[in-house]
């Protein structure tokens, strides 16, 4: 059975950026939002969670934790300039908080290694164009 990755996200961009990216590196990914985060999480074959912080997701986050879940990992992104929300949030149980710029930046194998710890992608690099 292959693990699939739970993401609540409100933000249509960062949510379209998920799918395009876990569908080309062949990564299951189910869409929910801050009210069905702990019912979504709490599947078996759920290998980790994408979380826009917020203080609703927060309180799932921490019904997820209670519920037993303590080795989901969990990674949160949110504004850099949220302190306060990032502090929450470890204390909460997320396994990872992240500005959205490295989120999005480290997305691709970010997923891999959620689903597939130790596991890297493959990357090609472009050739240059030569000088004219």
């Amino acid at each position: 059975m292959t693990k699939s990755i739970v993401a609540c996200l409100e933000d249509l961009f960062f949510r379209s950026k998920i799918d395009a990216t876990a569908r080309h590196l062949n990564v299951p990914v189910q869409f929910t939002n801050p009210a069905g985060l702990a019912a979504a999480s709490a599947d078996g074959s759920v290998a980790a969670a994408l979380v826009e912080l917020s203080p609703e997701a927060l309180e799932s986050i921490r019904k997820i934790r209670a519920g037993g879940r303590k080795d989901l990992p969990i990674v949160g992104f949110l504004s850099h300039v949220d302190r306060d929300l990032a502090r929450q949030a470890e204390e909460a149980g997320v396994t990872q908080v992240m500005p959205r710029s490295q989120f999005s930046e480290n997305l691709p194998d970010l997923l891999m290694s959620l689903v597939a710890p130790g596991t890297h992608r493959e990357v090609q690099e472009e050739s240059e164009l030569p000088d004219e």
